[in-house]
């Protein structure tokens, strides 16, 4: 639904041009480098709409065919085995950095 107007749409052309030359004149300060960017930031917000765009789609690369890992390449490899949990790989590490600032980390009764 339209917005009510005052204005009459044929009064819409030489409203523009009175408005835009009482810009002109506050804008005669500037250099005109400053002048153009104004202008050209208002033609761009009057000119984008209020919705976002649809997106666009995303270009695909494309792998040559010599870098795509056939079905006997080393990549499909023996079954991993079972290893350590990383708390227990990083415990010893842990221990030496509480053990080297023992003020910084308090023991903690509710963590235990």
């Amino acid at each position: 639904m339209p917005a009510e107007s005052w204005i009459a749409p044929d009064d819409v052309p030489a409203l523009a041009v009175e408005a835009t030359a009482l810009i002109d004149a506050t804008l005669r300060r500037l250099p005109e480098a400053d002048r153009v960017a104004f202008w050209a930031s208002v033609r761009k917000c009057y000119n984008t709409p209020y919705n976002d765009p649809k997106p666009r789609a995303l270009p695909r690369v494309q792998m040559p065919e010599s870098s795509k890992f056939s079905e006997s390449s080393e990549a499909t490899g023996p079954a991993p085995t079972e290893s350590a949990t990383l708390s227990a790989l990083a415990a010893p590490a842990l221990a030496s950095v509480m053990a080297a600032l023992p003020g910084v980390f308090s023991a903690e009764p509710h963590a235990a």
